[in-house]
């Protein structure tokens, strides 16, 4: 690699129905490439200019296959050759003088079109959650095993029975269930990126390594200066998508929450209410993300336990109601629902406390689910050496990307998030001016 914006296609072949395959190299005008963590399969678009009539003699109708092994260096030993699922065709539109058209190819993964194509109408008797998600992927989706990259391992004993469910639509289902037997919590997500299928929890993406370590500075003379591994690591623009939104916090429940759980046949219910305080679980910097303002009625932020309220059925003590437990069978699993319903409302939001888009030099390596460290120089002109920004400099991980490949470049688009600040916030103040705009 010379400059950081290269890349080498060695594959872009269209595999017809018919048998045809068709090199879209010349035809490319820009190919984009999406994974989402919050989504089960990655997908992506490819922009051509064709004046051959190309849809018209593959007889293109979806049920084609794109070919790709596009990388950073030519024939580098990380490039992996992908196939995708042509599904669509838009924004289809002729020339100006009506010797050629242009138009987008939408692409997914075929285990994405598999997942429409079926349903899901099985019994998993006292089975852990992650026995269930590999069931569903390898049995029924039948995925290869070099598809899987990480599925962890999930505490707790279960029975579910999924009645006539999509599997992709299962799996989300089933996920809001699971707990991560190395972390608290219920922080669980499945989905896709070019190393394959994941189910993972949040807090296990929160220690892993850092993949890299990006900053943004100024462009300057001394850029010529800089080494190409330099370079790479530099962000070319970025923007906050998302600092902080109190109001969005209160009624998602991020920092508190409560839930009322109803056993019918007990008939008996339970209060469980979510503190932020007394939560145990990792974070990526170390330090809360806000500090906890107490309003005129008293409750602090982390107490307003009203804000987000949720109502759910529970088995959480049949077990001791001897009428019940004193039948073979009666008794079913606890669902837990107690433990994940409150935590799992929390992490999400927590998860994606701090949002921004970097903009960066195209990275094939770099995939969702991927810890970074961002540096952002402060403005502040009492910090005359530019030192990193005390709060939204650190440690965020990889929601979204596009890999964004046009003739002259190759660029890589990230929606980057963080759950906690490295530096601790102020507490709140106490003067009288303060607590008067309280009351006000």
């Amino acid at each position: 690699m010379s400059y950081p914006l290269d890349y080498s296609i060695q594959d872009l072949n269209l595999l017809g129905s018919n048998g045809q395959k068709f090199n879209l190299k010349r035809m490319m005008s820009t190919l984009s490439y999406y994974e989402d963590l919050y989504s089960f399969s990655s997908s992506g678009t490819l922009v051509v200019s064709d004046a051959s009539g190309f849809i018209e003699s593959l007889q293109l109708t979806g049920n084609e296959f794109l070919i790709i092994d596009i990388g950073k260096v030519k024939d580098a030993p990380d490039n992996t050759i992908e196939t995708f699922r042509l599904y669509k065709i838009t924004k289809r539109k002729p020339s100006a003088d009506m010797n050629s058209e242009s138009y987008e190819l939408c692409f997914c993964s075929e285990e994405m079109f598999l997942s429409e194509q079926i349903k899901i109408s099985k019994s998993y008797p006292g089975m852990m959650i992650k026995d269930v998600i590999t069931d569903i992927v390898t049995n029924q989706l039948q995925i290869n095993s070099d598809k899987i990259n990480k599925i962890e391992s999930t505490t707790g004993i279960y029975d579910f029975v999924i009645p006539n469910m999509k599997p992709f639509e299962a799996i989300s289902w089933i996920s809001t269930y699971a707990q991560s037997d190395s972390y608290p919590g219920a922080d669980m997500l499945f989905y896709q990126t070019r190393e394959g299928f994941n189910f993972r929890s949040l807090q296990s993406i929160y220690n892993e390594s850092v993949y890299a370590t990006y900053k943004y500075s100024l462009k300057n003379a001394a850029d010529s200066e800089q080494s190409t591994e330099d370079k790479q690591l530099a962000v070319q623009k970025f923007e906050f998508v998302k600092t902080y939104d109190s109001l969005n916090e209160i009624n998602s429940g991020t920092f508190s929450n409560r839930l009322i759980s109803i056993d019918p046949l007990i008939r008996s219910f339970y209060v469980t209410d979510f503190d932020y305080t007394q939560y145990a679980g990792n974070s990526l910097n170390g330090n809360p993300p806000s500090n906890y303002l107490t309003n005129r009625l008293g409750d602090a932020q982390n107490a307003a336990f009203a804000g987000v309220l949720k109502v759910a059925a529970s088995n959480k003590a049949e077990m001791d109601a001897q009428y019940i437990s004193d039948r073979s069978g009666s008794v079913a699993h606890d669902i837990e629902i107690e433990t994940y319903v409150p935590l799992r409302t929390a992490q999400i939001s927590l998860a994606n406390y701090t949002k921004l888009k970097l903009t960066i030099p195209g990275d094939t390596g770099l995939t969702v689910g991927k810890t970074i460290q961002f540096n952002m120089n402060s403005l502040d002109p009492g910090n005359p050496n530019k030192e990193q920004d005390k709060f939204y400099s650190g440690k965020y991980i990889v929601t979204a990307l596009r890999h964004m490949y046009s003739p002259d470049q190759f660029q890589t688009m990230i929606e980057i998030a963080k759950d906690s600040s490295p530096t601790q916030f102020q507490s709140i103040n106490t003067s009288s001016d303060f607590q008067d705009a309280i009351t006000a």
